[in-house]
């Protein structure tokens, strides 16, 4: 896969993880937005060596919950 298409799939994981939260959490798609963006768990997602960009964003909140606490 090249790069432009790993970093789609990250990107289409981060809206879905942040819709998700902002669902689940009750605040604003901006505030889950800036949580996760400043988060471990957003650096991690963009290293494409991490393989966290292919496995959805299930995952990737799970990931998210379990660094943030």
């Amino acid at each position: 896969m090249s790069y432009e298409q790993k970093a789609f799939c990250a990107d289409l994981i981060l809206t879905d993880a942040i819709m998700d939260m902002a669902d689940d959490e009750g605040i604003s798609r901006q505030e889950a937005r800036n949580k996760i963006i400043n988060s471990p768990a957003y650096d991690a997602l963009y290293n494409f060596d991490t393989g966290l960009w292919a496995n959805g964003p299930d995952y990737f909140r799970a990931f998210y919950q379990s660094i943030r606490q």
